[in-house]
């Protein structure tokens, strides 16, 4: 099983953008992230420090496989019978 390990990075709210993008620079100039401002379900203003912890969704990922996988076939066998 793969180990669930978290990525923590912090970031300041820079400015938002039209009243619609938030733009967070990330500490030690490590990047920036733009995000829908409707994501936020807490009052957001500029200069405010955001916790940002990343982490990975293996069973979605597995769930996402395996439905891409049945679209294709579904496509692939809808081609054939296009075909004959």
């Amino acid at each position: 099983m793969k180990e669930n390990k978290n990525i923590l990075l912090y970031g300041v709210i820079d400015r938002i953008e039209d009243n619609k993008i938030v733009v967070i620079n990330l500490e030690h100039r490590q990047g920036t992230l733009y995000l829908p401002k409707k994501l936020f379900t807490f009052s957001i203003y500029e200069g405010l420090w955001l916790k940002i912890v990343i982490s990975p969704d293996y069973n979605k990922s597995q769930e996402m496989k395996l439905k891409i996988s049945a679209l294709q076939k579904e496509l692939l066998e809808r081609n054939k019978k296009d075909n004959t």
